[in-house]
């Protein structure tokens, strides 16, 4: 008999049945609204409302988006800098109140409307380690496009990392070491 079974249907693998009635957790969705109302009776309306807007559909994005001024998510800009200037950027991103992206967005934006040229910025031997950001598509694609025009009027090359590292070290006050471009003319 071609692809006979090797067990008996009522095989249980050698397992002992489980013994009474399992329980079944209510789902996720009632609990949180429970806990709402409990917050709710307690005298916290801030922090129910704050519940039940996750355990609305689609509630858990909430979770994820730290800066609500960043309205999309974006992608990926992965950014290999010195692990001190990392840690340097974080910390003051942290003390801000601010992601990281979002002080991108505002330096992509910067260079796009013409108020600020990123510095040349020295390289160093220190170790390297990556920093990642989410930037939007739109702003990527738009220093893209322009990146030719601004190594050329900078005399160096451009980069969207090169952007976003000078910004973030200058808004955040972080010491990122630059060449000056001035005297070497």
């Amino acid at each position: 008999m071609a692809n006979a079974p090797t067990r008996p249907p009522t095989y249980s693998a050698g397992r002992r049945p489980p013994k009474g009635n399992r329980r079944v957790p209510r789902p996720m969705r009632d609990r949180l609204l429970t806990a709402a109302q409990h917050l709710e009776d307690a005298g916290h309306p801030e922090s129910a409302a704050d519940v039940r807007a996750v355990a609305a559909p689609g509630g858990w994005t909430l979770l994820r988006v730290k800066d609500t001024a960043e309205s999309t998510p974006g992608t990926n800009l992965a950014l290999t800098i010195d692990r001190e200037l990392r840690d340097q950027l974080k910390a003051k991103a942290d003390e801000f109140g601010v992601t990281l992206g979002s002080v991108v967005a505002d330096g992509f934006r910067k260079v796009l409307a013409g108020k600020w040229m990123p510095p040349k910025l020295a390289r160093s031997s220190k170790p390297k380690v990556v920093l990642n950001v989410r930037v939007d598509d739109s702003l990527r694609k738009q220093i893209d496009a322009v990146k030719d025009r601004l190594s050329a009027e900078a005399g160096f090359r451009v980069t969207q990392s090169s952007i976003a590292i000078a910004w973030m070290a200058e808004e955040l006050g972080a010491d990122a070491a630059t060449v000056d471009t001035e005297s070497a003319e």
